[in-house]
């Protein structure tokens, strides 16, 4: 078993907390329907998982992979719409 250091496991919690609070003031869409949205519109390229929320933008960063080249996907919160790719 990993264990994680104090800090980044605070830190975690407070995402976590941030992203629950945003979810349930209708600022923030659940992760899981986000997933959806965006990995069908990424047809083609394998989700690698681990989506980093950031607070400030109230934004995620979802990585992907094809061909061996990885593309990181930055989707708004709030409406699921992917804002900004790394392969464009």
């Amino acid at each position: 078993m990993l264990a994680v250091p104090g800090p980044i496991a605070a830190q975690a919690r407070r995402d976590q907390d941030t992203v629950l609070e945003n979810r349930q003031q209708g600022r923030a869409m659940p992760l899981r329907v986000i997933e959806r949205r965006v990995i069908t519109q990424m047809r083609g390229f394998d989700y690698l998982g681990n989506p980093i929320y950031f607070e400030r933008s109230n934004t995620y960063r979802m990585t992907f992979m094809r061909a061996g080249d990885v593309i990181r996907v930055e989707v708004d919160a709030g409406s699921g719409r992917i804002t900004n790719r790394t392969d464009r």
